[in-house]
C-alpha cells in the first residue's frame, strides 16, 4: 500500500556559507517534533532559487527553504505566490547580535597584515575579494561603504570574484589577497571548525547589523501546518537535548518575526542599485 501521510520537504541554499550540518539539525528536530518524514536538498551553486529556473516552491516540489534576503525580497517582487516568510528567524551567535536575528559582514585580513592595514581606508589600492556579485556580506555592503566614502569599485587594486565566503577566507589566509568582506557567520563557524586559523585572521572592520536568512514557506501548506512549524521551532532551544546541539552549531535558538525584519535589506538594494563591483581592476 502506498504511504501517502505528508512529508517535510526542506530545501537550504546556504551551505557550505553556513555548513549544512545545521540545516540537518533543523530537519531533524522537525522530523521529530511534528512526528512527519522529512528531507533535505542541498543546493550549493546559488543564495536561492535562480531566476532562469522554475523555483522548487512555484514547482511545488518544497515546503521549507532557508535562502539569502536577497532572493526572497526578490520572489516577492516578481509576485511569486508560493512563498510567505515562516514567522521565526533563528538567532546565530555574534558579540554584536544582542539576541537578534542579525549577521554582519566582517572585513577581514592576515594577522600578519594587522599593523599595515589599521583601517578600511588602508586598503586602498590593494587586493580585495568578494563571493559572488549579489551577496549582501560580501558584495553589497562593500559597495554601500564604498559610495559611503566618495569611492567606487577602483579603490582597489585588483579585484577577486572567489565564489563563496568560504574561498575568500583561504584567499586571505593564503595572502593571495589582502582582504575580503565574508559573512560573519561562515567566518565565525570556519574558525571554529579549523582552529588552527583561527588567529591567522584578523576583523579589520564590521559592517551591518544584516538579517539573517529568512525562512521561507510554501503557501499551499495547510495553516495548521504553518503554525505547527513555527510553534515547534519556537521552542526548539526550550529543549535541553536540542539546545546544546544547536548551540555546538553557534545557533541559540529562534525569535519571532515578520516581514520589517528585511525592510533594511530592501533599502540597501535601492542604494546599490546600477552599481558594480563585478570587475577586475589594476
Amino acid at each position: 500500500m502506498a504511504d501517502t501521510k505528508k512529508k517535510l520537504r526542506m530545501i537550504t541554499y546556504l551551505s557550505p556559507t553556513i555548513p549544512v550540518e545545521l540545516f540537518e539539525t533543523y530537519m531533524r528536530y522537525l522530523e521529530e517534533t511534528l512526528n512527519m518524514e522529512a528531507c533535505l536538498r542541498y543546493e550549493s551553486r546559488w543564495g536561492g532559487p535562480p531566476p532562469h529556473r522554475v523555483d522548487p516552491f512555484t514547482a511545488d516540489e518544497v515546503d521549507i527553504g532557508f535562502m539569502n534576503p536577497s532572493s526572497f525580497l526578490q520572489m516577492l517582487k516578481d509576485k511569486n505566490e508560493y512563498v510567505e516568510l515562516l514567522p521565526a528567524a533563528p538567532i546565530h551567535v555574534h558579540p554584536k547580535a544582542e539576541n537578534r536575528p542579525v549577521y554582519f559582514s566582517e572585513v577581514i585580513i592576515h594577522k600578519d597584515n594587522s599593523q599595515k592595514y589599521k583601517e578600511f581606508h588602508d586598503l586602498k589600492g590593494h587586493r580585495w575579494a568578494y563571493d559572488e556579485p549579489e551577496s549582501l556580506s560580501g558584495n553589497s555592503m562593500t559597495l554601500v561603504n564604498l559610495k559611503r566614502m566618495g569611492f567606487n569599485a577602483s579603490f582597489f587594486g585588483h579585484i577577486i570574484r572567489s565564489g563563496s565566503h568560504i574561498a575568500s577566507i583561504k584567499l586571505v589566509l593564503e595572502k593571495t589577497v589582502d582582504a575580503a568582506a565574508v559573512d560573519s557567520s561562515c567566518l565565525r563557524a570556519y574558525r571554529r571548525d579549523h582552529p588552527e586559523y583561527k588567529d591567522k585572521l584578523h576583523s579589520l572592520t564590521l559592517w551591518g547589523p544584516l538579517s539573517i536568512y529568512p525562512v521561507v514557506i510554501n503557501s499551499r501548506l495547510p495553516d495548521s501546518l504553518k503554525q505547527n512549524i513555527t510553534t515547534a521551532l519556537l521552542n526548539m532551544s526550550k529543549e535541553t537535548r536540542w539546545k546544546r546541539q544547536l548551540e555546538a552549531l553557534d545557533v541559540t535558538g529562534f525569535v519571532k518575526s515578520d516581514m520589517s525584519l528585511y525592510n533594511a535589506e530592501e533599502n540597501l538594494l535601492k542604494d546599490v542599485k546600477g552599481l558594480s563591483i563585478d570587475t577586475v581592476y589594476y
